[in-house]
């Protein structure tokens, strides 16, 4: 078959790991949204969206292809752009929402949902926002790139990720309080094989939600076969119905939980370790991006 993917690019990005699904037994094109204009609101004083200079239609790019395509698949990425007059085509369409918690995309999203035939949202929590027919389809893990190194545990905690104070005031605020107590290693632009590394040598992986969001740090691990510990979220968001706290992975609910957990797992190495091994186990074999594929394909009735 034939898919044409449509996103923001930048390296290790859902979209990439889709891309690399489709690859492997179809033909799959992708465009650069980037390269398109930028879409805003001035800042909401519109109550519409306009692109900031000359629109690209979906048809323009479609006759770059020599191609008939069976699908056609918006990725959400860093930024507001977007291909208008998808739903023209006699061609299947979706988009795939992963910043349906923030505002701001959330509200651009809403705008240009009607371009597509389907939709979906990583968010559970945040299904409502783009209407009764969003389906919900989580960020997951490439087992090819997030995998298990056999190393030894030589950091206790590990965080990788943005800890921008402005953007992530308490998720700084708790590593912070980590560090004071813990040998706490913290690494930012740490991508690919290199984060799988670096999971691959903890003990523990530190997670902290946005705004109650399941984010790809979760999948991604699990997937290097580290234990994961992350704040509980609320039961809208679907994390408990995807693993089991103390089987899976850890769940604290608040600062004391937090070193409670950190206290008790850095001294119990087995217990740990078993929790680490079904995590890994668990999301190898229901999340990954194939899994993610498989359904959203199967939604958009292109395989069954």
């Amino acid at each position: 078959m034939n898919f044409l993917l449509l996103y923001h690019k930048t390296p290790w990005t859902t979209a990439e790991y889709l891309q690399n699904i489709l690859n492997q037994n179809n033909t799959t094109k992708s465009y650069d949204l980037g390269a398109s204009p930028y879409w805003t609101n001035f800042y909401g004083y519109l109550p519409f969206y306009l692109p900031k200079g000359l629109p690209v239609f979906a048809k323009t790019v479609i006759k770059k292809y020599p191609l008939t395509f069976d699908a056609i698949i918006e990725i959400d990425s860093s930024g507001q752009y977007h291909l208008p007059g998808l739903n023209k085509l006699k061609i299947p369409s979706a988009l795939w929402s992963l910043d349906t918690h923030e505002h701001d995309k959330m509200h651009f999203q809403s705008f240009i949902k009607n371009d597509f035939e389907h939709l979906f949202s990583c968010h559970r929590n945040y299904l409502n926002k783009l209407g009764n027919n969003c389906k919900w389809l989580p960020v997951a893990c490439d087992p090819n790139i997030h995998k298990k190194y056999e190393l030894q545990k030589i950091y206790d905690i590990t965080f990788i990720g943005n800890t921008n104070p402005l953007v992530y005031p308490e998720r700084v605020k708790l590593l912070n309080k980590i560090k004071q107590r813990y040998n706490l290693s913290v690494f930012s632009n740490t991508f690919g094989e290199n984060m799988a590394i670096k999971y691959s040598q903890s003990k523990i992986v530190f997670n902290k939600s946005i705004r109650g969001d399941i984010n790809m740090r979760v999948f991604e691990a699990m997937s290097c076969g580290s234990m994961l510990l992350t704040d509980r979220l609320n039961n809208e968001a679907g994390l408990e119905s995807l693993f089991h706290d103390g089987k899976h992975l850890v769940l604290y609910n608040d600062e004391a939980d937090l070193f409670d957990k950190i206290d008790f797992y850095l001294k119990h190495d087995s217990e740990r370790e078993v929790i680490a091994h079904e995590g890994m186990k668990e999301v190898h074999e229901k999340h990954t991006y194939k899994h993610r594929t498989e359904e959203m394909l199967k939604t958009m009735g292109i395989i069954h």
